[in-house]
């Protein structure tokens, strides 16, 4: 079953849209962009010159922060390609995490080129580690058949087997496909309560799957404020999706007071990741928003960084 197939099956065009979240490989995925002081500059530099003796001797580990710091430009500029150089160095002494970022990288082509069968031989031997990010990143390739036929039962299990680990974006994947029976019986009721957990764990992408369920209200029952909320917590944590849709409540006044001031900035602010639907949002509520409340939005927004 294809995933246009599922989407054929009644899904409405949030939840359409909300199938853009499923497939993220992450490096470091509970990490969230935060302002860096020159004293955090400092110990990381510090950091650095400790790590490169040890990892230049061979120590998996110091090879592995090694290339997170030239993967997040902490001490250093960032450099994919010596990132890549460090990870794959732990990586093939058995380093998990390193095999997890090695296969990160060889899917996105980032420092490496992109080769989905090697992405997926790393993620392969991290999740044999139990690695919980390889494990639901090898459920997003048997989801969408990436180097790989498609086994939707294969994805879902590996959800699960990560969702056990405590992996919050797993478990929410998990909840998308008991939402349209892919690889498990269609139970919409289950599905909720999946993105219930994963949202109570401050898991960015369930809060906007449930807030997206409750400003729907096709399988529950209707509820902008509660939709307002999660939304409102999804969009403060960096998620573009959830700003957009964040921006359309507070121009239409959807369980909140109309606030087209708001609207502008949230749909700023989601510009950068989703241009597209951004600007088709910015194009219908531009008459409604003054131009005071245009450039205070836009000077809001050319300072604001997501929530730690």
């Amino acid at each position: 079953m294809t995933m246009s197939t599922l989407l054929s099956r009644g899904a409405s065009a949030l939840l359409a849209i909300a199938l853009g979240i499923w497939f993220e490989p992450a490096l470091a995925e509970d990490a969230k962009p935060a302002s860096q002081t020159a004293a955090d500059e400092q110990l990381y530099v510090e950091a650095l010159q400790a790590l490169h003796p040890a990892a230049e001797k061979g120590d998996a580990d110091a090879q592995f922060e090694l290339g997170l710091l030239y993967d997040q430009g902490h001490g250093v500029p960032i450099d994919p390609i010596q990132a890549a150089i460090w990870f794959k160095k732990a990586a093939e002494q058995g380093h998990a995490g390193a095999q997890h970022a090695l296969g990160t990288y060889y899917e996105l082509g980032k420092g490496l080129p992109q080769d989905n069968a090697l992405a997926m031989q790393w993620y392969d031997a991290a999740a044999k580690q139990g690695d919980a990010r390889a494990l639901r990143n090898l459920g997003n390739f048997y989801l969408e058949g990436k180097g790989v036929a498609v086994d939707h039962a294969r994805a879902a299990t590996l959800f699960q087997e990560a969702a056990d680990k405590g992996n919050f974006r797993a478990l929410k994947n998990l909840g998308y496909m008991y939402y349209f029976g892919a690889g498990v019986p269609k139970d919409v009721t289950k599905a909720a309560a999946l993105f219930r957990v994963a949202a109570g764990g401050d898991e960015a992408s369930a809060q906007f799957a449930l807030g997206s369920l409750y400003y729907v209200g096709d399988d529950v029952p209707r509820d902008l404020a509660k939709a307002f909320e999660l939304l409102r917590r999804s969009a403060e944590q960096g998620y573009a999706k959830g700003q957009l849709l964040l921006g359309r409540m507070y121009a239409r006044g959807e369980g909140v007071e109309t606030n087209p001031g708001e609207a502008w900035f949230w749909l700023i602010v989601a510009e950068a990741q989703e241009p597209v639907l951004a600007r088709h949002y910015m194009k219908e509520f531009a008459d409604q928003v003054g131009e005071a409340a245009r450039r205070d939005a836009e000077a809001r927004a050319g300072l604001w960084m997501p929530r730690d």
